[in-house]
């Protein structure tokens, strides 16, 4: 049976050991989310407020390239660190494996890795601003993601506690200070070196050192300890300085590493012994860099990780390689232009011509590919850069893949009614919560640890507000421009537009509002009592005890908010449900105490969902294989039915309705028969969540989807968002998509096209095909079942059943002349025609019984278009007879119409 740390995290297996601890592949039981815990059972002498302060400024820190730190607590004497959990392999299995790094390859991670540390050393975290040193940089402690990016692993908490016995102090990588050696005064030849236990005497002699392969990478200077005098006591050498490593010694391991990758042989544990790279093998600037990082003296390396990213970032600006190069290509080139100007001018043309097509095939599909993951921006940027800018010689035409990645970027062509991405919204971290304001004018992004309100149109940010330290922390809109917030002073109430605070209450977490947004009620953590305020002007208008009962809080709430709990208002704000630790359930009266109702008084149940809907409440109730779904009349206080299910229930219940998804569908309720009316149905995709608007429904699936559904569940659209979607919120013309894992956000606006609407009609009733008639008067909507045929006022004039469907073989909508019909063919050679018009039946008549093929032929000015069952479509001239064209393949050909010459 798996280990669980915290009643929070679940060990999966152990990915690494060594002296620090060890690290653990672990999965947050309520989120599913994967992360690394590293339990480390070294002692710690930090006084708790200052570990609790510092851990909370390393929480906050954000970086493509350091994995986000989530937590930092004890266990049973074991320190543990919750982290990112960062997909790949660590650069030194490939090492141990033989394997060595291009040098273009190293020179891009060394860069990323540099930029990190630039964040990292920089002194603006946390109060009093300060910098961190990473102590432990080596190849073992940087992961090589899918996307051959790499990321920094494994930083050193203690360290930035101040605490000095767990310095991360790996042989090769570490610099002389990690072992308590100073260097500042060494410029070569001889030196004195002070250490913890003595002085030791060095010089410097000539060397041939070998390399693994036999080899000798260089002639080199090695430093021999020629003499080695212990000039302390015991005592004397206790009270030496200590050599804390800093920013300087973070450089001295990055050179080391990058040793490593690009020799494939491990630096000498030793500084002075440091064999040099060639500068024959490796470029002599990229030599010069890293000896430079690994001087022993801490005073003659870079200074700082800028200094030394600038030197990487402007490689070709001095290399006399590259200069010598440029000059033997002139000289070639104009010997060649020369002796063979001809031929050479043809072939370059020829050459660079199919170079650039090449190049603009793949920014076509990296465009088609950035608008999949709803970057339009970039989207259009790639498209654009496929196209040439300029005609000429030397550029080959549009393709026809630009084109239509241009053109699908601008949504051009794109006539169809429903939800458009508009943006993809970048945040400081990973979003514990989304909420959007009654009328969709504004957004809220709740993030580790503030509140940030977005304008929904312009997706600018208008304000950011700090939050309690927890992700139990709730923002709430009171209209358009109040924010009521779990503030770091307690419950606050802030005026957008005027940028004040409007009141302040007392310190809490979770929060809850009316549905007239008159009141609101505060609950702070695990406490025994809810406070509810009076909106307009913070007065507090009531309390209540639970009797020493408590919600649920996991062990460490500052991960994720894992949602188990009801806390709920009724409409006016006279009822609140609230769930309990120990399973309990209860709906509050706030104005009468014996009218308190208990749905359940203790249970197993740990996990709940529920909210008010008029006098009805609805709720949830999970635990280990079995769900149950409950309806009561908060009124006559009667229960009224319910649902059990082994799969989970996921609710809403608010004044609009109540919405229950349940595997993979999702339905409303009638309250007053407690019908079930079907919104979506996603085959064989569990629904994870969703969220309800008038005329759409948008539902993310387990697979990574969002899909949107109109008013007869039919499928409208489905947007692939790679990760599994927890946030799904949806308020008029917006939807707002995001995950746990990932620090971004998709804005998405329904566009309805009105403009290019030909005529709208009751998306409940179910068809295969559409056909406007031929005097445009008419709009036949068709399946194998039935038929309905619709004004251009969207009256419904006629609606046909049709018999024998079963044996329905096919149909055709035809138009000819004035007139339009639907012609049925049945597989007994049965033909019947019906009206466009009215629908009334124009012939029947009986004649040879088709062939099971499906073949059809489709004729237009000058071509017929064959198509049948198994093959695909053939396009032949009329008049030669001959083939000109093959439609797509693997497509069945619906119908063909003329419009224009095309």
């Amino acid at each position: 049976m798996s280990e669980v740390i915290a009643s929070t995290y679940e060990c999966i297996q152990k990915i690494g050991a060594g002296g620090g601890g060890t690290v653990y592949l672990a999965r947050h039981l309520r989120l599913s989310k994967n992360v690394v815990l590293k339990a480390d059972k070294r002692e710690i002498s930090t006084r708790p407020e200052l570990l609790r302060r510092e851990v909370d400024v390393l929480k906050n820190l954000s970086h493509p390239h350091i994995p986000q730190v989530y937590d930092f607590f004890v266990e049973n004497e074991t320190v543990y660190t919750v982290m990112d959990y960062i997909e790949g392999e660590s650069l030194d299995k490939p090492l141990k494996r033989g394997e060595k790094y291009p040098q273009s390859v190293v020179i891009k991670w060394a860069r990323q890795l540099l930029d990190a540390l630039c964040y990292l050393h920089s002194p603006t975290h946390g109060t009093p601003p300060r910098g961190y040193v990473h102590s432990d940089i080596k190849p073992a402690n940087l992961m090589r993601t899918p996307s051959n990016d790499i990321c920094l692993i494994d930083f050193n908490i203690a360290l930035a506690l101040g605490e000095e016995n767990v310095i991360g102090c790996s042989p090769g990588y570490a610099s002389p200070e990690h072992y308590g050696l100073d260097f500042s005064s060494y410029v070569g030849g001889t030196v004195t070196v002070q250490g913890r236990t003595g002085t030791v005497r060095m010089k410097k002699r000539k060397a041939r050192v070998e390399g693994k392969d036999g080899r000798n990478p260089a002639s080199a200077e090695k430093t021999e300890i020629v003499e080695a005098t212990e000039v302390m006591e015991e005592k004397e050498a206790s009270q030496m300085r200590t050599i804390v490593p800093d920013i300087r010694s973070d450089i001295y391991s990055v050179g080391a590493t990058l040793y490593h990758l690009l020799s494939g042989i491990r630096p000498a544990r030793s500084a002075m012994e440091v064999v040099p790279l060639s500068d024959v093998e490796l470029s002599p600037q990229i030599v010069n860099i890293i000896a430079k990082a690994m001087n022993p003296n801490p005073d003659l390396r870079y200074q700082t990780a800028e200094e030394m990213l600038y030197d990487l970032s402007h490689l070709h600006e001095n290399d006399f390689r590259m200069r010598r190069w440029k000059r033997s290509q002139r000289i070639a080139a104009a010997a060649f232009s020369v002796v063979l100007i001809s031929g050479a001018v043809f072939s370059f043309v020829g050459l660079k011509r199919m170079q650039t097509t090449e190049e603009n095939l793949k920014l076509a599909e990296y465009s088609a590919n950035a608008l999949m993951e709803g970057n339009v921006e970039r989207a259009v940027e790639l498209a654009l850069q496929a196209i040439p800018r300029e005609k000429g010689i030397l550029e080959p035409a549009v393709t026809p893949e630009a084109q239509m990645a241009l053109t699908n970027a601008l949504g051009v062509y794109d006539l169809s009614d429903g939800f458009k991405t508009l943006d993809r919204l970048a945040l400081p971290t990973e979003p514990f919560d989304i909420v959007i304001s009654p009328e969709g004018k504004r957004f809220a992004v709740i993030c580790a640890y503030e509140v940030i309100v977005y304008d929904m149109e312009e997706q600018q940010r208008i304000v950011s507000l700090p939050l309690q330290q927890s992700a139990l922390a709730d923002a709430v809109f009171v209209g358009e421009d109040v924010l009521v917030y779990a503030g770091e002073e307690g419950v606050t109430s802030y005026d957008m537009d005027k940028q004040i605070v409007l009141w302040t209450g007392d310190v809490a977490t979770n929060l809850t509002l009316s549905a007239d947004g008159k009141r609101v009620a505060a609950v702070n953590r695990d406490a025994d009592i809810a406070t509810v305020y009076r909106t307009a002007d913070g007065e507090k208008v009531g309390e209540r005890s639970f009797e020493g009962q408590h919600m649920s809080v996991v062990v460490n709430d500052i991960f994720a908010d894992p949602g188990d709990d009801i806390f709920a208002l009724n409409r006016d704000g006279s009822l609140l449900a609230v769930s309990f630790s120990n399973g309990g359930l209860t709906i509050f009266d706030l104005e009468w105490n014996d009218g308190d109702m208990i749905i359940y008084e203790e249970s197993d149940y740990s996990h709940f969902e529920g909210g008010f809907c008029g006098k009805y409440f609805a709720y949830t109730a999970e635990k280990s294989g079995n769900a149950e779904f409950g309806l009561i009349d908060t009124k006559e206080a009667v229960y009224l039915g319910g649902l059990e299910s082994q799969d989970n229930f996921l609710l809403q219940a608010e004044e609009k309705g109540v919405f229950l998804a349940n595997g993979n569908l999702l339905v409303s309720f009638d309250l007053d028969t407690l019908e079930e009316k079907e919104l979506a149905y996603t085959d064989s995709k569990k629904i994870i969540a969703f969220s309800i608007e008038e005329k759409y429904s948008a539902v993310a699936t387990e697979d990574g989807c969002v899909s949107f559904y109109d008013s007869g569940a039919n499928l409208a659209s489905t947007e692939i968002c790679g990760e599994r979607s927890c946030f799904v919120n949806m308020k008029g013309k917006y939807t707002i998509i995001g995950n746990r894992n990932e620090p971004s956000l998709r804005v998405m606006k329904l566009e309805s096209r009105e403009e290019t609407q030909f005529l709208s009609y009751d998306a409940r009733y179910r068809h295969d095909e559409a056909r406007v008639s031929q005097n445009g008067q008419r709009v036949m909507l068709f399946r194998y079942r039935d038929f309905c045929i619709y004004n251009r006022e969207g009256m419904v004039l006629a609606r046909i059943e049709l018999p024998d469907t079963e044996e329905i073989y096919d149909q055709q909508f035809v138009k000819e002349g004035n007139s339009s019909w639907l012609e049925v063919t049945w597989y007994d050679g049965t033909v019947r025609c019906y009206s466009a018009e009215d629908g009334a039946l124009l012939s029947e008549e009986k004649s040879e019984a088709p062939q099971k093929d499906l073949y059809e032929e489709f004729f237009i000015d000058g071509y017929r278009i064959a198509s049948s069952l198994h093959t695909a479509p053939e396009v032949y001239d009329c008049e030669s007879g001959r083939q000109v064209a093959v439609l797509e393949e693997n497509s069945y050909l619906t119908y063909v119409t003329q419009a224009g010459e095309y």
